[in-house]
């Protein structure tokens, strides 16, 4: 082999261990699965304000969205989607069933509290340099999922804005569609 060649193995070699090194380093993934013979879906065609701060309020989500589905066991999918309104930084949201928050959210800043974000994408430069006159609004769009047991269960979407609300300025999220799909 001539040295180009050699030195393009290495270097794919070394990728591939650093690859196989992080994602051991980060943990093991989860699977679920199971047949899902049921879908149920909920909206609400007026919206909603976000009213709660996620870094400074307690409790620091508010319920956007509720349901109540009888699944047998298996693996629940939630599919949420959404137009935010964001104006201070980012929005989260939350998918849990029966209180608890379902597989596939992540922490944010300091706050313990899993949650799925969306923020702006550029803030140090114009356009973007301050969010509170132009409310940017971005598609969010999420996938989570979780263990499921037979019984009624109860799926709720939780929402804040990020550390600021501005009276008059409140971000808000349109279009917000929770598909659930479950066994």
């Amino acid at each position: 082999m001539n040295f180009k060649r050699k030195t393009c193995v290495a270097l794919a070699l070394g990728t591939l261990v650093m690859g196989i090194t992080a994602v051991t380093a980060m943990g093991q993934q989860i699977r679920y699965s199971s047949a899902a013979g049921k879908v149920a879906a909920v909206t609400n065609p007026s919206g909603h304000t976000l009213t709660r701060r996620f870094q400074l309020d307690t409790p620091n989500l508010q319920r956007l969205l509720s349901t109540t589905i009888y699944s047998g066991r298996g693996c629940i999918i939630a599919h949420l989607s959404g137009l935010a309104r964001i104006t201070d930084n980012y929005v989260v949201f939350q998918v849990r069933m029966d209180g608890v928050p379902m597989r596939g959210h992540t922490t944010l800043l300091d706050v313990p509290t899993p949650v799925v974000y969306c923020n702006t994408d550029a803030l140090s430069s114009p356009p973007y340099d301050d969010e509170q006159y132009i409310d940017p609004t971005k598609v969010c769009s999420y996938n989570l999922f979780d263990r499921v047991l037979p019984g009624t269960h109860t799926v709720e979407v939780m929402g804040a804005a990020g550390s600021n609300i501005i009276s008059g300025n409140e971000p808000s999220v349109n279009a917000l569609v929770l598909t659930l799909e479950y066994p």
